[in-house]
């Protein structure tokens, strides 16, 4: 029990300690009257057992600060202290009594604001009469005085009325019999709960003019933080590093040198500052062209000219990339005058059944020649037109044309020649060659065209 007191004061004093006003406040000498009521007992080394009885205590006390949370507060009082004990142990010192005492108790007392106060310190009592109520006891069988340690808390410290609570500690033997039992103490034990009553003091405040010195005003223009004595770019925003002026960029393009690759060389964020790169080296950068490790024109958007055939005409264009041929036949060389001679003869002989798309007879010599051709010449493709006269409607002779036209691919086909050399399309009666107003000029519109190309 005792060590949960104690350690409840040292923690309110330290509460008080952290709690302190920064302020500077101060207070005047104060006191006034206080009154408690007091709860002993004997503390003893037998274990005899004194029940808690009840007293009474009024006296003063004065307060002297010495700053805004420490002051030294004497005080005087008489206290009536009374003991009771149940037990018949023989040369007992009181077993049912009173003891009067001045007591004057000297508190260094510690304020945490003007709520709480802790107080401590020693007490010194003064013995002035004796009541025993079994008339065993005399005066002068209890010391003259003895000294306690006394431990408080108080309530409203700078209030008119405070409350406060404190425990007595007696630490000296009060029995003063040449008998008595050297092994036994009696030594006091004492709860105390009680008011005071300021009369005077109160708080004050001092009024006083600090002395002012006057700082030199340094400047800072620009505001980065170096001042203008300092700073070699009092109106720019600066660094240290370059004595309060920017970072510097060079080349102007907006990168700081510092994080610049190429600092005299404008370029752009994506590449450190350095310029779009042209790997090449063919006058366009690399994000704009599609072949950035071969040279090439910019209307080819970087990409070399391929010639394959090295005939002059670009492959892109080439219609025969692999063959060397002519400008003027889009890169493909001309047709031997033999062979375009040879298939137009072909030609003339082959001939439909009336009016449909049915390859007669006839026409297997002429045919046969064109595979022949085809075969002796690999690389060429045959391009069949088919045409007819204007006799019936468009439609039906546009059909019957490229109807024509396949006639002569299915046959060639089903020589040996492959599909992918073979071109068809039909004309209808859209390019005649003869009059159609005639018998003999409509014979001569209803007609295949072959074409050796490459």
């Amino acid at each position: 029990m005792k060590r949960i007191i104690l350690l409840s004061l040292f923690c309110g004093m330290f509460a008080g300690m952290n709690a302190q006003d920064k302020q500077e406040t101060h207070y005047s000498v104060s006191g006034g009257l206080l009154a408690d009521a007091n709860f002993s007992q004997f503390r003893t080394d037998n274990g005899v057992d004194y029940k808690t009885k009840t007293g009474w205590g009024f006296g003063a006390w004065v307060n002297f600060p010495i700053s805004e949370h420490f002051s030294i507060e004497p005080q005087l009082s008489l206290n009536s202290l009374q003991f009771q004990t149940s037990n018949t142990t023989a040369n007992l010192l009181m077993t049912d009594g009173k003891i009067r005492y001045i007591s004057i108790p000297v508190l260094a007392k510690i304020n945490a604001g003007d709520m709480f106060a802790v107080t401590v310190g020693p007490q010194f009592d003064f013995r002035t009469s004796i009541e025993d109520n079994n008339n065993v006891v005399t005066k002068e069988d209890f010391k003259g005085s003895n000294i306690s340690l006394s431990l408080g808390l108080e309530a409203f410290p700078r209030s008119k009325v405070s409350i406060f609570g404190r425990y007595v500690f007696g630490f000296s033997d009060i029995d003063a019999r040449s008998s008595h039992d050297a092994s036994m103490e009696y030594k006091i034990s004492d709860w105390q709960l009680g008011l005071k009553l300021r009369l005077f003091g109160k708080k004050t405040t001092t009024t006083y003019k600090a002395t002012t010195v006057t700082a030199p005003v340094r400047v800072d223009t620009d505001g980065d933080g170096i001042y203008d004595d300092e700073d070699k770019c009092p109106t720019q925003a600066g660094t240290l590093k370059y004595n309060g002026c920017p970072v510097p960029d060079t080349d102007g393009d907006g990168i700081n040198d510092e994080l610049d690759k190429c600092p005299t060389v404008a370029g752009v964020a994506k590449y450190d500052g350095c310029p779009i790169p042209d790997t090449d080296g063919d006058g366009l950068n690399d994000e704009e062209d599609k072949c950035p490790t071969q040279a090439g024109p910019k209307d080819r958007m970087g990409c070399p000219v391929l010639d394959k055939d090295n005939d002059g005409v670009p492959d892109d264009v080439d219609k025969c990339p692999d063959i060397a041929g002519l400008a003027a036949n889009d890169g493909c060389p001309e047709v031997p005058a033999n062979v375009s001679k040879s298939i137009g003869l072909a030609a003339s002989g082959i001939y439909f059944g009336n009016n449909n798309a049915t390859l007669s007879s006839r026409s297997n010599a002429s045919l046969d020649k064109v595979v022949t051709i085809m075969n002796e010449n690999p690389t060429l493709k045959i391009r069949i037109e088919g045409h007819t006269d204007n006799s019936g409607s468009a439609d039906a002779n546009m059909t019957m044309s490229q109807n024509r036209a396949n006639s002569v691919k299915a046959y060639l086909v089903s020589k040996g020649i492959a599909e992918d050399r073979i071109i068809t399309e039909g004309f209808g009666g859209t390019q005649p060659i003869s009059d159609n107003t005639t018998a003999a000029g409509r014979m001569k519109n209803r007609r295949i065209e072959l074409r050796m190309v490459y």
